[in-house]
């Protein structure tokens, strides 16, 4: 059973898999599932009220998307009977950070930029920017 700051990861009867309790000073919830076979996931459930109007986005908890301990490539967000994806890396560089009263700081990524294939082509192009600049190195 891992923890970090503000995170907890609770064993369940699939050895691979653990509930994320997130304890903050006035609250406690469970936030997703993260599932450690193969590259690891994260997923959770949002519903229409979690939405975040502005930016026609969906927010993740800071602490989640940047700890270390927390190992997982991919989100997965069940959203209104659509499941939304995206890699970490995609949703830590693509979104935009907001802190509400009586919240924790969340990212939060647009609707319209979730899916593999973005999320593929991003990671794509900083390979390509990687080897460039080794070519130019050499």
């Amino acid at each position: 059973m891992k923890s970090t700051k503000n995170l907890e990861l609770v064993a369940t009867k699939h050895a691979h898999i653990f509930r994320i309790k997130l304890s903050l000073e006035f609250q406690t919830r469970y936030i997703g599932l993260l599932d450690t076979s193969g590259e690891g996931k994260f997923i959770t459930e949002r519903k229409e009220k979690h939405r975040f109007r502005k930016t026609n986005s969906l927010g993740l908890n800071e602490e989640l998307l940047q700890s270390p301990d927390v190992n997982f490539k991919w989100i997965i967000i069940d959203f209104e009977e659509k499941k939304l994806i995206t890699s970490r890396l995609f949703f830590l560089t693509h979104s935009k950070v907001f802190t509400f009263k009586s919240f924790e700081k969340q990212y939060f990524l647009p609707l319209d930029e979730f899916g593999i294939d973005k999320a593929e082509q991003y990671k794509k192009s900083l390979t390509k920017q990687f080897s460039l600049f080794e070519e130019e190195a050499a």
